[in-house]
């Protein structure tokens, strides 16, 4: 296989489908392969030396900022152009033998940003308090600082840090106070939770205004990177850490499991750079980034790291960020705000033999769907896991035993309904989906008009009456 070849087939295996199937048509393929073969030496033999390869990846992680850029301003167009650069770049990296081992987990961390900042397009959450550079241009540099910002941190803080006070500044403009209030109204409801885990754990008390950072305190959040829940993972940090994170559920939602799985990710980054700033530096950016980073400027700090430019802006903004955060969060009347904290919702747990609907949840435990939902943030689908006996599930307070006792009357926990709709496959057989739903393959025909059991085309949908053992199936 040429070496040509190579390069169109890793473009198309990091592109999204919809673009090598729609606009990457076999002469516009040619043309980029032109461009990165063009863009190699002679004998395509010769490795990129370390400072190339950094500075490619700056460049790549620069488009990528640049199309979630485009994307939060309404400009689509110039977001989707941003991010085929950012995938020609990373495809040209990976050609490299020398340095395709090297930069294997970059290279996977930054196509699953670019997969998911294509499918996020604008439903992707920005959190409320992040600041362009025009923005903290405009902000003041007079931002009020007390004497308490200048008590001792285990994670040093540093009010005159100019960044720092940049950020102080806006957050406390008229136009993001209220966001700020609110953020850490929002915060008394896993305050516990997060405070009795840090004590556990044996980590700094500052760490709590790292979710004011990531997420503001919305267990909801999702960036258009992919990152969700308080604590902002990434998918594969997130099962990497012992999350789960599949079709029925995904624990990154669930306060108090991704708050143990997050502050174990920080205690690791810790013991690893024995640097707080560079943990948060890496917990942003990731541990081999900022290790690529330390080894190229030859820094030993982060504030080393900062003023030689060399980590990418959100990174560098990220520590000042976060110090703002802590000054803010320890200072809050002395910076006019007086949150009413919300109080955490207590529950009960109930371990469930077999699968649960929801619903049915709801109605023995004598609320709505939505506090169901609310107790039990992990569970994406309509049911709790499948095939998962044991799964712990969350009641109101004082709710269990009525909960028992009404399941214990309920005879299908999770009931099929009355029709689904099939799409026939290739090879499908009336026979085969009948045994598949539990049924026959005349209450098939008749409820689908269907003559001769032959006559079906894979496309077809058809209208099936699930059997009684198909739900148990599903149980």
């Amino acid at each position: 296989m040429s070496y040509k070849s190579c390069i169109v087939l890793l473009l198309l295996s990091v592109l999204p489908s919809s673009w090598a199937q729609d606009e990457l048509q076999p002469d516009v393929q040619e043309r980029i392969a032109d461009v990165v073969v063009e863009s190699q030496p002679p004998n395509v033999q010769a490795s990129m030396t370390d400072s190339k390869v950094l500075a490619a990846i700056e460049q790549s992680q620069q488009y990528y900022d640049q199309a979630f850029a485009y994307y939060r301003d309404g400009k689509p167009r110039k977001a989707r152009s941003s991010i085929k650069k950012a995938y020609k770049l990373i495809a040209l990296l990976s050609a490299d033998e020398d340095v395709s081992q090297q930069l294997r987990s970059d290279f996977l961390s930054m196509t699953d940003k670019l997969r998911s900042l294509e499918s996020a397009k604008s439903s992707g959450q920005a959190t409320a308090l992040d600041a362009s550079d025009e923005e903290l241009a405009k902000a003041s540099m007079a931002a009020k600082v007390v004497a308490k910002d200048v008590q001792v941190h285990t994670i040093p803080v540093d009010p005159s840090n100019p960044v720092t006070r940049q950020y102080l500044a806006y957050y406390m403009s008229e136009k993001k106070k209220d966001v700020v209030l609110k953020a850490f109204e929002r915060s008394g409801r896993y305050r516990e939770i997060i405070e009795s885990e840090l004590k556990v754990q044996g980590l700094p008390k500052e760490l709590l205004y790292l979710v004011m950072v990531e997420s503001e305190f919305n267990p909801k959040a999702y960036s258009r990177a992919g990152a969700a829940g308080l604590w902002q993972l990434m998918p594969a940090t997130a099962r990497k850490l012992g999350l789960k994170v599949n079709y029925w559920v995904d624990e990154r939602f669930d306060p108090e499991l991704a708050t143990r799985a997050a502050l174990k990710y920080l205690k690791e980054l810790h013991s690893w750079f024995d640097d707080w700033h560079l943990a948060l530096a890496a917990y942003n950016r990731g541990e081999h980034g900022i290790g690529r980073d330390l080894q190229w400027s030859k820094a030993t700090a982060f504030a080393v790291l900062s003023d030689a430019n060399a980590m990418p802006q959100e990174t560098r903004h990220f520590v000042p960020k976060f110090m703002a955060c802590v000054i803010l969060g320890e200072n809050l009347k002395d910076y006019g705000l007086n949150p009413v904290f919300e109080t955490s919702e207590g529950y009960d747990e109930v371990a469930l033999e077999k699968s649960l609907d929801l619903s049915i949840a709801a109605t023995s435990a004598d609320t709505d769907l939505e506090t169901i939902k609310r107790l039990n943030p992990s569970v994406r689908a309509w049911c709790t896991p499948a095939k998962t006996p044991g799964f712990i599930f969350r009641v109101p307070k004082g709710k269990k035993d009525s909960f028992l006792a009404k399941l214990s009357l309920v005879k299908d926990w999770n009931p099929t309904p009355d029709l689904v709709k099939y799409r026939v496959q290739k090879n499908d057989a009336l026979s085969l989906i009948a045994k598949r739903y539990q049924t026959t393959v005349e209450a098939i025909k008749r409820d689908n008009s269907i003559s001769n059991a032959r006559s079906i085309r894979a496309g077809q949908i058809l209208k099936i009456r699930p059997g009684k053992r198909y739900a148990e199936s599903r149980n």
